[in-house]
């Protein structure tokens, strides 16, 4: 398929999908947002243009469709500045902080240090500390920070074995170590800013109850598969380079830069954590004050003072200059405005309400059969659409779905966001997999082989943690 034609065929799918359901007696509004859906769905599989193009799509086209009865352009653009959006910027800037003082290479080099020189072991450290970074820091950023550290430490050994499980190691670990927390991950956001929009909220800690069991899950699963029996290194010895030998003896304590970064750090993460469980406490106790100022302290208001402190501290030299969060990947935060736009387009045109009414026909089936289906369906749409376009084009779709097949809608909206983050098996699933493969170190058929395993491990992880742990999640509301 021709670009332009690629390019052309997004257009003519929507129309099409408009023109039947208009034809089958659906009102003008859901119907042209549905082929707006069919559009944006069709260029961000494809990508027959740039992901971040078609996610400002909505702009240009919703306020034609009669959905906004006035200021139909401000309606469409103001989930563009919605605050998870600045959610994200803040995790973005804590993720550069972090590389820019080399917190993340100490973190690498000390786990290092302790799983010596067993090829397993190193591997698994490797995987390990990617998955702890990518819980706070963009996957595609963790990859980027960790793979300096792998290809000096492929470049000295003598058996070319060790560099396919270590390379796909990071890259998997990327991916499932961001879904651990609300904000590992764009889709994570995405979701916490759609319940927002539904008047819900979800607990960062109810969050890591549920996700992180099936991240850690897949974390132990991916490393078995690797080094046991896909590419068996259990026997390997790796060679340290001696400037890592070097930098462990000679490293006393961290520099003044690092400590600031790492309390500011802490600090956003323990605020995370801790807020629901403090608020809790406060409206038991009557602490009517304290309840009162910590419903102010929102998950996007931490992220963003974290990244204000750091552009301010030390006053001599901050931790991070503006030229830094100019560097910031923009196209990712226009990318979930964009999301955030067409789910609230998709509710005002009462699409999603059509959607459930046919979803209505598997209501019959068990529970664990329709999560599994689902689940298998966005893993598959993952492997060539990005995470973030999957989670988007499908969380506003399926939002009123959920009830109407005989399942609550945060237990299958958790389902696919998880799911939404489970691109293993192709080298252009996800950025991390692409940045891995580029080094040329394995064929295409090595990622594959181990991305099939490692989706059938999520396609069975997923609807058993969301089925066995949804009351964890029963604290959400407005």
């Amino acid at each position: 398929m021709t670009a332009l034609l690629r390019v052309a065929s997004g257009p003519s799918v929507g129309c099409i999908v408009g023109a039947l359901l208009l034809a089958n007696g659906v009102p003008f509004g859901p119907a042209y947002i549905a082929g707006l859906v069919a559009w944006m769905a069709f260029w961000w599989v494809t990508e027959a243009v740039p992901i971040e193009v078609t996610a400002l799509l909505p702009i240009i086209v919703i306020p034609f469709s009669g959905i906004y009865e006035r200021n139909a352009l401000g309606e469409t653009c103001a989930p563009y500045a919605d605050k998870n959006v600045f959610f994200f910027l803040g995790g973005f800037g804590l993720g550069l902080a972090i590389e820019r003082t080399d917190l993340h290479r100490i973190g690498a080099l000390y786990l290092l240090r302790i799983a010596g020189r067993n090829g397993a072991n190193v591997i698994g450290a490797f995987m390990l500390a990617t998955a702890m970074i990518s819980m706070w820091v963009n996957n595609t950023a963790t990859t980027m920070l960790m793979l300096p550290l792998a290809m000096s430490a492929i470049a000295i050994q003598s058996d070319r074995r060790f560099a396919a499980p270590l390379l796909i190691g990071i890259a998997f670990a990327s991916s499932i170590g961001g879904m651990a927390t609300l904000v590992g991950t764009a889709p994570n956001i995405f979701f916490t800013s759609f319940l927002a929009k539904e008047g819900k909220s979800i607990d960062f800690l109810a969050w890591v109850y549920v996700a992180g069991p099936v991240s850690a899950f897949l974390l132990v699963g991916a490393w078995i598969w690797l080094v046991y029996f896909l590419f068996p290194v259990r026997r390997f010895q790796v060679a340290i380079p001696e400037e890592w030998l070097d930098e462990f003896r000679g490293r006393r304590s961290l520099s003044r830069d690092q400590w600031i970064t790492l309390a500011v750090f802490l600090s956003a993460a323990m605020t995370w954590i801790l807020k629901e469980p403090i608020l809790r406490i406060a409206s038991a106790s009557g602490w009517d004050s304290v309840h009162a100022v910590l419903q102010r302290v929102e998950d996007p208001w931490v992220a963003m003072a974290a990244l204000v402190t750091l552009l301010l501290v030390p006053f001599s030299k901050p931790i991070l200059a503006w030229k830094d969060v100019e560097g910031v990947p923009w196209g990712v935060l226009m990318l979930l405005g964009g999301g955030l736009s067409l789910a609230k387009a998709i509710e005002a045109s009462s699409l999603d309400q059509r959607i459930a009414s046919v979803a209505a026909h598997f209501a019959g089936l068990h529970p664990w059969i329709v999560l599994t289906l689902v689940v298998a369906i966005v893993i598959a749409i993952s492997e060539l659409a990005s995470n973030l376009a999957t989670a988007t084009a499908l969380i506003p779709i399926l939002s009123e779905a959920g009830p109407a097949m005989g399942i609550d809608q945060i237990s299958l909206l958790t389902a696919v966001v998880l799911a939404s983050s489970c691109g293993f098996m192709l080298p252009v699933a996800t950025p991390p997999n692409t940045l891995v493969y580029s080094q040329r170190k394995f064929p295409a058929g090595d990622m594959i082989r181990a991305g099939f395993v490692v989706n059938l491990l999520a396609i069975l992880a997923i609807p058993i943690a969301v089925l066995q742990l949804r009351f964890l999640l029963g604290n959400i509301g407005p």
